[in-house]
């Protein structure tokens, strides 16, 4: 068993990686809905789940920290 030294193994840091990668994804296709779809119904949803994808990859990033990108950006 090996001691834990507070380092991530390899394989949890390319799965964070991973994660970070598709949650950027998400956020950029979000990004481009509102964008385009400014008069659509769903605008509101994109919106808010925008926000939240937000809020999970920076979580993920810095869990002490917080998010230096101010709202409605």
């Amino acid at each position: 068993m090996a001691a834990d030294t507070g380092t991530p193994s390899p394989e949890a840091g390319a799965e964070l990686e991973r994660t970070l990668d598709r949650l950027e994804a998400r956020m950029e296709a979000l990004q481009l809905c509102i964008r385009a779809h400014r008069a659509s119904p769903r605008f509101e949803l994109w919106r808010h789940d925008l926000r939240e994808t937000r809020e999970i990859w920076f979580r993920l990033v810095d869990p002490a920290g917080q998010d230096p990108i101010p709202e409605g950006s």
